[in-house]
Formats: C-alpha cells, structure tokens, sequence
C-alpha cells in the first residue's frame, strides 16, 4: 500500500476521506490521477481564456 513519505498518511484514507495529510501527499501516483482526472489537466485556465 502507498504512504506518503513524509506524514505517513496511507492512499486508502486519501481516497476514502477525500483529504491529503501534507503536501507531499501529492506525490504518490494515485493521488496524481485523482487530481488530473478531477480537473482535466495540468494548466490553469483563467477568465480570458
């Protein structure tokens, strides 16, 4: 099982609470995919565009 390296937080609490310990959290692979596939992307889009 994936732990964040730093707080120890493990991927299945991420998961099952929706909420990262620290922001190295971020890091772990399944965590990546969760975020890219809620937010379609990696660039920012503003107002204008």
């Amino acid at each position: 099982m994936q732990k964040c390296a730093k707080c120890q937080t493990d991927i299945q609490e991420i998961m099952e609470t929706g909420f990262v310990g620290c922001e190295k959290c971020y890091e772990l692979e399944a965590v990546k995919k969760a975020v890219d596939k809620s937010f379609g992307g990696k660039r920012h889009k503003t107002k204008e565009e």
